[in-house]
């Protein structure tokens, strides 16, 4: 009986290191990663305490691209700094197209070649900082494949496109095939994942990808439930697929659990069936890695899906989290800490290693530019609010030091104005010293790029993370004539730089 007709989990992800704490697979069993759906400072800083040595982020194409050649790549690159900062290995998914690249009427529903270009940026701008990147999610969903039927072979079609660019950009990141959903059905909604692989390599998909990406799940069941019990649909149902590879000469590739999972909170009422208590849930996800450690040498890494806070109630993706809503740990979490520690993971102490200092540190990039404004309209060499729309006042960023020094920081920047000078930076709460930002060689009311230099006392900054923020307003009392008003503030190239 088929109790499951479709089991899929939609997950948000988007950077960081390259191989440092990597736990190799073998005797210690696969590397444990973890996967986010929105990560923020204070979950990397859980995913690094809590053992797990790479993460799992989606970086949303509509996000990074929402409109033909207009990109944000804020979120992605503090990502980069932020996993590099805690010794994490990233690894990327991307997906999530944006609306004007969908095309369901055609047999592949998304533009392979803006795709393609998309890839290709991503891999080039974090080139030396991700591991591995993830092409698409669980394409075997009408759900997932732009509302069309499951074309394994116009899968193939994008997964080996998207290879040769990963290729041309870094040359040593890896390419992971897309974890399928498991799932019984073969109909228009969805398609067997068993089935969907065989037609993957009968479509060339072996040539494509270094690493078979699959999605772990043992619905209501212990992991050592036996293979074939419960149609199929529990733990054992990824040596299927394991087969699979084998039968078409891929034994030497390795398979990496992109997720891995039980939830104590099903939402849709035909899923009640999967609900595990947390007891068994931490149970379940630790007895997981004994048996692959043990039995499945070919597994080397999985990640556990997920680690989340804060999720609405009627959210799929909460019960599976090992957080609590509050992002207070659950049982799993500190089960999955201390399985870590014991096979030689890398703990908070032992991740403060990887915490360096730097003289240089880039807080916003050349390219990115953020734009504060009291007006939607735009000028020449002028971006969108970056708020999206007007009024938007202000912007902070995060940054991460290691060793701090003694001596004092330099911040810079490169600033465009149209009115000034009521344009302030706080440095963790802290206003600095001058008030307003001063600028070198500044041509008044000039839509230009200047210079802008400030001192940054050692005293403000904090080992970890610290956060800047850049404050619009009407010019200060001093300076008002009665008739200037803020209108709009452009920043890029931020960058705090030391002598130590």
């Amino acid at each position: 009986m088929n109790r499951a007709p479709i089991f899929a989990i939609v997950i948000l992800v988007g950077l960081a290191a390259t191989p440092q704490n990597q736990q190799p697979a073998g005797d210690s069993g696969p590397a444990a990663g973890i996967h986010t759906i929105r990560v923020d400072d204070a979950l990397l800083q859980l995913a690094a305490d809590g053992g797990f040595s790479w993460v799992i982020q989606l970086v949303e194409w509509r996000e990074v691209e929402p409109a033909p050649n207009e990109f944000f790549w804020e979120y992605t690159d503090w990502l980069a700094r932020a996993a590099e900062y805690y010794g994490l290995e990233l690894v990327l998914r991307l997906d999530h197209p944006p609306d004007w690249a969908v095309s369901p009427e055609e047999a592949i529903p998304v533009d392979v070649a803006s795709y393609i270009a998309f890839v290709g940026r991503v891999a080039a701008r974090y080139q030396g900082q991700v591991t591995a990147y993830v092409v698409w999610n669980e394409p075997n969903l009408t759900a997932e494949w732009a509302g069309q039927p499951p074309d394994p072979a116009g899968y193939v079609e994008l997964l080996c496109a998207a290879r040769a660019a990963i290729r041309a950009a870094d040359p040593q990141a890896l390419v992971v095939s897309a974890g399928l959903a498991p799932t019984n059905h073969a109909d228009a909604t969805a398609l067997d994942d068993r089935r969907y692989l065989q037609a993957m390599y009968a479509a060339g998909a072996s040539e494509c990808f270094d690493v078979l990406g699959a999605h772990l799940y043992g619905f209501a069941y212990h992991p050592d439930d036996a293979h074939g019990a419960h149609d199929d649909l529990n733990f054992a149902r990824l040596a299927d697929l394991r087969a699979i590879m084998v039968e078409h000469g891929d034994a030497d590739k390795p398979v990496w659990a992109t997720e891995l999972g039980w939830t104590t909170d099903p939402v849709e009422k035909e899923k009640q069936w999967i609900r595990v208590s947390e007891e068994e849930q931490s149970r379940y996800l630790v007895a997981a890695f004994e048996r692959t450690g043990q039995e499945w040498p070919w597994l080397e890494r999985i990640a556990v899906w997920n680690l989340s806070r804060g999720l609405l109630a009627d959210d799929e993706r909460r019960g599976f989290s090992i957080l609590a809503d509050d992002g207070m740990p659950k049982p799993a979490y500190e089960s999955l800490a201390a399985m870590a520690k014991e096979l030689g993971g890398k703990g908070a102490e032992e991740q403060e290693g990887k915490r360096t200092g730097a003289q240089r540190v880039e807080i916003l990039a050349p390219d990115v530019v953020v734009r504060l404004s009291d007006v939607d309209s735009f000028y020449p060499h002028w971006g969108r609010p970056h708020c999206g729309s007007a009024p938007c006042r202000s912007w902070s960023g995060q940054f991460y030091i290691g060793e701090l020094g003694t001596s004092p920081w330099q911040l810079q920047m490169e600033i465009m104005q149209v009115e000034e000078p009521g344009n302030q930076v706080w440095i963790n709460g802290h206003l600095l010293d001058p008030p307003a930002i001063p600028l070198r060689g500044r041509p008044d009311y000039s839509s230009v790029w200047a210079a802008a230099e400030m001192p940054v006392p050692a005293d403000l900054l904090r080992p970890g993370v610290n956060t800047l923020e850049i404050r619009s307003s009407p010019r200060l009392p001093v300076y008002q004539d009665g008739r200037a008003r803020f209108e709009s503030l452009q920043i890029r190239h931020v960058r705090l730089t030391t002598g130590f």
